[in-house]
Formats: C-alpha cells, structure tokens, sequence
C-alpha cells in the first residue's frame, strides 16, 4: 500500500499570512507596551509628548522612534527623571521585553494555535 501525499497548494499563502499576523501581534504589542517607559517632556517645554507619538512600526519588524532626539534618549547614560513621565526608562525596548517579553510571546503562541484548529 503506497502512502497518497498530497501537496496543499495554498500552503505556502497560509503560512505566509500567518507568520504576517504572528508579526502584527509582536510589532502593536511592542509599541503598545513600550509606551509607559519612553519618556515624555512636561507639557510647558516645545517638545512634549513628541518623542512618545512619534513612534512607527516602519515594515514588519521594525519599530522606530522618528523624533530627532529619540536616539539620545533611548541611549542616555541615566534612566530619565523628567517629570513628564516618572516611568520613563532608557533602553525602553529593553526594559519592555524584561516586563512584557512572555506575555507577548503568549500571544504569539495563540495565534499559531488557534492555527492549527
């Protein structure tokens, strides 16, 4: 008795489309959760709220911060005290992926499981 294998044809789509959502879910969450630690000018200085809004998720994978001086503070050689935000962290990112990394990856693995249903 031979085995009757078939290939799927849409395989290489699905997989495609989900790898596309698994990369969605990771990019908003980031941004989502990263929020609380960037941080923000007091509202009288000419910059408030602008390095925190100027956050884009520029292709899958890729999150930037455009505002001009976002690289000086992510990089400080302090954790930033401004009043603003009392959060506020350097390495945002980093202190993110310490807080929320496993929740999002639990997302993650939700969506590849629902998936195979």
């Amino acid at each position: 008795m031979k085995p009757n294998l078939k290939w799927n044809k849409n395989f290489k789509k699905n997989k495609r489309k989900l790898l596309a959502e698994i990369q969605d879910h990771v990019d908003t969450q980031c941004v989502k959760r990263m929020t609380p630690f960037v941080p923000v000018a007091l509202p009288k200085y000419r910059h408030a709220g602008k390095l925190r809004d100027s956050v884009k998720i520029s292709k899958p994978g890729e999150i930037v911060f455009t505002a001009k001086f976002a690289r000086k503070d992510y990089y400080a050689h302090k954790n930033h005290q401004r009043g603003g935000n009392p959060k506020a962290k350097r390495l945002w990112f980093e202190v993110m992926k310490d807080t929320d990394g496993e929740s999002i990856l639990k997302g993650a693995k939700a969506i590849v499981r629902k998936d195979k249903k």
